[in-house]
């Protein structure tokens, strides 16, 4: 569990790096990437960075289906989303009755998706399994498919929970807000949470907005 808690603390600060504009990469060249920008950032994990990185490369895959669902939804540049056009854009996702007040709902694999049109519009999709560890990376598996991330802010309740905000951008598509969030199951009994919602509205929040609720988001994921 310890190993997987530093996964997700890479995932966290590695992901800042990406606000410049990104190629799409296969696995040999993102394995190149993950390990200088690991030992860049902590030089202390020689021994371990190929594991880590390898670690990393397979969370990226397992989250593919649910980054292709995302970028298959994002709007297109000029274009304003259309949620009742979800159900075609998206093939890939299981689509079944309307949910939670969702435009459209259905299933990508165990994770559930949820198509909104208020309070914004968007795409939400939520895991959650018990005493499982967290197999998905979507910072990762977007950055790979040529998706620029740049931080907005950062809530962290500690190595195995917190929250990402990001402006994402790509070509072709309308930038996007996308809030990344993630708590980490430490014991068997309880369960692992894992959620990503994007806001295609064409409003980012700042870090000045996001701080109204009253936590402590930070311009910097903790390293």
């Amino acid at each position: 569990m310890r190993r997987h808690f530093l996964l997700l603390l890479l995932t966290g600060s590695l992901a800042g790096s990406a606000a410049a504009a990104a190629a799409v990469e296969d696995k040999s060249v993102y394995l190149a990437r993950c390990r200088t920008e690991t030992l860049a950032q902590y030089p202390g994990v020689k021994a371990q960075v190929d594991s880590i990185c390898s670690s990393k490369w397979d969370m990226i895959v397992e989250t593919g289906a649910m980054a292709e669902a995302l970028l298959a939804l994002a709007p297109s540049d000029g274009a304003a989303f259309d949620p009742g056009g979800a159900r075609a854009q998206a093939t890939s996702v299981k689509w079944g009755r309307k949910r939670n007040g969702h435009i459209a709902s259905g299933k990508l694999g165990d994770i559930a998706v949820g198509v909104t049109r208020k309070p914004v519009p968007g795409v939400a999709f939520s895991w959650f399994k018990e005493g499982t560890p967290i197999p998905f990376d979507l910072e990762g598996a977007l950055k790979v498919r040529g998706v620029a991330l740049s931080l907005i802010g950062c809530l962290s309740f500690g190595a195995g929970e917190g929250s990402r905000v990001y402006r994402a951008s790509v070509a072709g598509k309308a930038p996007f807000a996308l809030t990344i969030a993630a708590r980490e199951a430490a014991l068997a009994s309880q369960s692992s949470d894992y959620s990503a919602t994007a806001d295609f509205s064409g409003k980012a929040p700042t870090l000045a907005t996001l701080k109204r609720d009253g936590n402590d988001w930070a311009a910097r994921c903790p390293t």
